[in-house]
């Protein structure tokens, strides 16, 4: 290495040789350029580009060489021998474009990345065994007085070193098409190139001979460096030429870029015009039709042959009136410019002779000209039109609705007010009809209200009817008193015998509320009130039949109404209070707890009863909260007592329309430490009646908390032993009403016998209600009756009065019914 590094600083120009590495990579660089568009481009002579690219990094090989033997002085005089050194051109020249021949072949098959780098390296080799033959052919052209030695081990170094890199500069170069890569591989080439050039100058010695006589030097320097400078001249040409090549192909390529783009934007538009679901025609400022789409031809039926022509707009217009078509869109078009409000878009509908709705939207145009566009609109108008129907009309029966109905009612007041007369609202209301949707599901109880609304409309007439909701419909029957009576018997009777409704026999009744125009007011909604109320009062009077209303009527409204704000008022100032009655055990009369019963003393009217304001309560949907309230300080009072007694508490149906129910007590039962198995919860068998399996499923959670249920007044429904069979109650109550006639009746006595019975086989204690005799207290007492409730025990009473049977320590006998101790 000493040698190459002496020979490169002691017998070379410096700047020659910066001039050769200068040159050699121009070339390599310009050659590479060149190879490149043989990759990249498609079609053309595409054999010329490697060659030129062949001759311009073989003729830089050649031209660094000579530049490099330029700047060499081995002490002694050199020439060159004319055609030995072009031979050594020719060999760079061939041996470079057989490199570039054999990438190509190897990267043009579509090679992965991995192989056409393998191919790259192999051409490198190529190249490097091509510019070992150029160097030492050309070493061999020199003429000078005495000869070369040579130093082995450099000169394999030089040819492997050149091989080498020149196979790593061609792997680099087939990698890509960038300049980066370009001026990578170009580099590499280069210091191939004249790595392979020094250290093979530095293996060869030149030994002057004095023997030997001057020899010819053929080619002087000035002569070589002349013909050096006409091969750079070739090669920046080559390269000037690829620029202005390149320019001009990225001229075509943006070109055709654009060419194609605006095809495509072409096709694009014309695609989107037809996939419209809009007709869209466009016409320019002299009337004539410039685009006309698919849609167009297909709502407007016009010949596609007419079209494709571009005919005047006048023509189209023409064509429409012969096909019989009023078109009023062009002369409302042109009353809208005349009026100056061409600065917006102008919509007209329009119905064509074949049915179609269409949206016409004409938009003028900054050059004269407009474009209208046609959207079909039928379904949309048809979808209204039903939306309109559907909000006027009743989903299910088809009949009006309540706002038709107010409407029409309205409207007939308000003839009446101009023209006299009269008209009655009748308010109808099913009898049972909840009982069919609880048994045959809601499925039969719709087509029960088809069939319902049939057989009205049949009776008051089409347009009289309307459904209200639910079970409920109205009829508006002119005339007044004469028509309406007559016709509530009429829709009554068709009740009369069961109706066959998908496959069932279903018995149902009909219950009707009239009021008159003028007689009972000329304001809708006083109408609809006071026949509501009657509707009320034919539903409390028996059902199955029709009340006229009354201004009775609308007091009693008035009384329910001021006694549910008392009742809540009474809720929320704690004017309620609870009193309760005793139980006691049937054999040995022992306390064993008491019933909790609600109490309301009105501060007005005094006491009112529980029938009173219980019934309002559940109508109003107060009794959640009042069955709440009692159920807590009930609970709370239970819990105070030194005795461990039941306490029992009644709850509505309508707390059990609330499926927490039984978390809700859970809750109440924490809050206030009373155990679970001390309280009772006294039900009816409607609750189950009415949702069997739901009810059933709140029992049973009630009842794995520990309290106890027992059914009230037993044998008064008509399910009671289904509803035994559904659920296992605790106990049974005995209802007031047979107990009361036992010692009377004897068919009271077996019906109380045999719920005793029942009770007993069943495995479920029996509360007999209602105990006033000493004589009735007998006959359950040897009827093994297990509790007794009743007046004979004492009434309900604050539990205050029954301090002493409380008393933790009290006498037994104190406790023992019918002790007075306990009555008070």
């Amino acid at each position: 290495m000493y040698r190459a590094f002496t020979c490169l600083a002691d017998e070379h120009t410096v700047w020659v040789v910066v001039l050769a590495a200068c040159v050699c990579w121009i070339t390599c660089s310009v050659a590479l350029k060149l190879e490149q568009r043989v990759r990249i481009r498609d079609g053309g002579p595409a054999l010329i580009w490697p060659l030129a690219a062949g001759f311009s990094i073989g003729s830089g090989i050649w031209s660094t060489h000579f530049i490099g033997m330029l700047g060499y002085d081995p002490g002694v005089v050199l020439g060159y021998e004319p055609r030995i050194t072009l031979l050594s051109l020719a060999v760079a020249i061939a041996a470079a474009t057989a490199a570039f021949l054999f990438a190509r072949s190897g990267s043009s098959a579509g090679s992965s990345a991995g192989s056409s780098a393998w191919v790259g390296a192999g051409a490198g080799l190529v190249l490097g065994l091509g510019i070992a033959c150029m160097h030492f052919l050309g070493i061999a052209g020199v003429r000078l007085p005495g000869h070369f030695t040579w130093d082995g081990a450099l000169v394999v170094t030089a040819i492997a070193a050149g091989g080498l890199l020149a196979a790593v500069g061609m792997a680099v170069h087939v990698s890509g098409t960038d300049g980066r890569t370009r001026a990578a591989a170009a580099t590499i080439l280069t210091l191939a190139i004249a790595l392979l050039h020094f250290l093979a100058m530095a293996a060869a010695r030149v030994v002057p001979d004095p023997a030997l006589a001057v020899p010819q030097l053929g080619l002087d320097r000035g002569v070589l460096a002349s013909g050096i400078a006409a091969v750079m001249a070739v090669i920046l040409a080559f390269g000037a030429l690829t620029l202005m090549l390149d320019r001009l192909h990225g001229m075509n390529v943006a070109l055709a870029r654009q060419g194609r783009m605006l095809q495509e934007k072409t096709r694009l538009l014309d695609d989107t015009l037809d996939s419209m679901d809009q007709g869209l025609i466009k016409v320019d400022a002299g009337g004539i039709v410039r685009v006309c789409n698919e849609r167009a031809l297909a709502l407007l039926d016009l010949p596609r042959a007419m079209m494709q022509a571009q005919p005047r707009y006048r023509m189209v217009l023409r064509y429409q009136a012969r096909q019989r078509e009023r078109n009023p869109t062009d002369r409302a078009f042109r009353a809208w410019v005349a009026r100056g409000e061409a600065g917006r878009a102008h919509v007209h509908e329009r119905t064509r002779p074949n049915g179609l709705v269409l949206e016409v939207r004409t938009v003028p145009l900054a050059d004269g000209g407009f474009v209208r566009t046609f959207t079909d609109i039928t379904k949309r108008k048809a979808a209204e039109a039903e939306v309109a129907r559907l909000a006027r009309h009743d989903v299910l029966t088809g009949l009006p609705n309540r706002a038709l109905f107010h409407e029409t009612v309205a409207r007939s007041l308000a003839d009446i007010a101009l023209h006299g007369g009269a008209c009655a609202v009748l308010y109808l209301d099913l009898d049972g009809f909840k009982g069919v949707n609880d048994s045959l599901g809601h499925q039969a109880g719709d087509e029960l209200l088809r069939h319902v609304a049939g057989g009205l409309v049949g009776v008051a007439g089409a347009g009289a009817v309307a459904r209200l909701g639910g079970d409920e419909f109205a009829v508006l029957v002119p005339g007044g008193a004469v028509q309406a009576g007559p016709l509530a018997e009429r829709l009554i009777a068709l009740f009369d015998h069961p109706l066959s409704v998908g496959g069932h026999r279903i018995s149902v009744g009909l219950s009707v509320g009239i009021a008159f125009a003028p007689e009972h007011g000329t304001a809708a909604e006083c109408l609809y009130r006071r026949a509501d109320l009657a509707l009320y009062r034919a539903k409390a009077e028996g059902r199955g039949t029709f009340r006229v209303f009354t201004p009775a009527m609308d007091e009693e409204a008035e009384a329910r109404r001021v006694l549910e704000r008392d009742l809540r008022q009474a809720m929320d100032e704690d004017g309620l209070s609870l009193h309760y009655q005793p139980q006691v055990d049937g054999r040995t009369g022992a306390l064993i707890g008491f019933e909790a019963l609600l109490r309301w003393v009105h501060p007005e009217r005094g006491p009112i009863g529980p029938d009173v304001f219980v019934p309002l309560a559940e109508e109003t949907g107060l009794i959640i909260a009042l069955g709440e309230w009692v159920l807590r300080a009930a609970c709370h009072e239970a819990a105070g007592w030194a005795q461990p007694l039941k306490i029992a508490v009644n709850l509505s149906p309508r707390q059990f329309q609330r499926p927490d129910l039984p978390e809700r007590v859970l809750a109440i039962l924490a809050q206030t430490g009373l155990a679970p198995d001390r309280l009772e919860l006294e039900v009816t068998e409607s609750i189950i009646i009415n949702d069997m399996a739901r009810a059933v499923g709140i029992l049973r959670r009630l009842r794995s908390y520990g309290i106890r249920i027992s059914m009230d007044d037993f044998g008064t429904g008509y399910a009671s032993l289904a509803t035994l069979q559904a659920f296992p109650f605790d106990k049974l109550k005995i209802d007031r009403s047979f107990v009361s006639q036992l010692g009377s009746e004897p068919q009271a006595a077996a019906i109380v016998r045999a719920v005793l019975g029942l009770g007993r086989s069943l495995g479920m204690g029996v509360v007999a209600e209602g105990v006033e005799t000493e004589a009735q207290r007998v006959f359950l007492a040897e009827e093994a009756c297990g509790e007794m409730q009743g007046y004979l025990f004492g009434k309900p009473r604050p539990i205050a009065d029954y301090a002493v049977a409380l008393e933790p320590a009290a006498d037994v006998a104190a406790r023992v019914a019918p002790g007075l101790a306990l009555a008070g």
